[in-house]
């Protein structure tokens, strides 16, 4: 009988839990790091007044694109060991942004600025996380293996042979997704708010 598909990723990781569990910690620490700012920068009133009628505008786009060049980068990183700390702190930053403008709205809001989180921020972060997550964790991963091969002797070029199509699959992967990120961005917060706050 063939598996189905949740049945392969959830094989896939078990096999490979260590690199998603390193990642998630980087992500989750970020995430609390920028929560826990908002009690110092909370007073100063630097985050600007959220209004419904000025949500969508071209900074959907600008983030997309930051996104995709950081996905880009993590993604790039995979080939070297240099550039791994580099990739595993714009994971952290992209949590402590997420926790930081999450908790702003909560310092702001009281209670009701949990439910503007969730509509404003979560619809799409919650795509965006998990891309961040398994880009890093696969270049992680990659990284891995291409210096076991050295390690072993055995020719650059072979390891990057043996895992070129799924990686490059990944990137494409994560273009699509951050793609559908920000469609969603665009269009479901601004429905959530009609529905929920205005």
């Amino acid at each position: 009988m063939k598996p189905n598909l949740s049945t392969v990723i959830l094989n896939y990781l078990s096999h490979h839990i260590a690199y998603y569990t390193f990642i998630t910690i980087i992500l989750f620490g970020g995430t609390a790091a920028g929560a826990l700012l908002v009690n110092i920068y909370g007073p100063l009133d630097i985050m600007p007044s959220f209004h419904p009628d000025t949500f969508m505008n071209d900074k959907v786009f600008s983030a997309l694109i930051v996104d995709m060049l950081f996905l880009l980068f993590i993604w790039t990183s995979g080939f070297t060991l240099a550039g791994l700390p580099v990739a595993w702190f714009i994971v952290y930053m992209k949590g402590c942004l997420f926790g930081f403008a999450a908790g702003m709205m909560i310092y702001e809001q009281g209670l009701s600025g949990v439910l503007e989180a969730v509509i404003i921020l979560l619809p799409h972060n919650l795509l965006i996380i998990v891309l961040y997550i398994v880009m890093a964790a696969e270049s992680l991963k990659l990284a891995g293996q291409i210096w076991k091969g050295i390690g072993a002797r055995q020719p650059l070029i072979y390891t990057v042979r043996q895992l070129k199509n799924s990686y490059t699959l990944l990137l494409g992967t994560a273009a699509v997704g951050v793609v559908l990120a920000g469609i969603v961005e665009f269009y479901i917060p601004g429905l959530l708010i009609e529905f929920f706050i205005t």
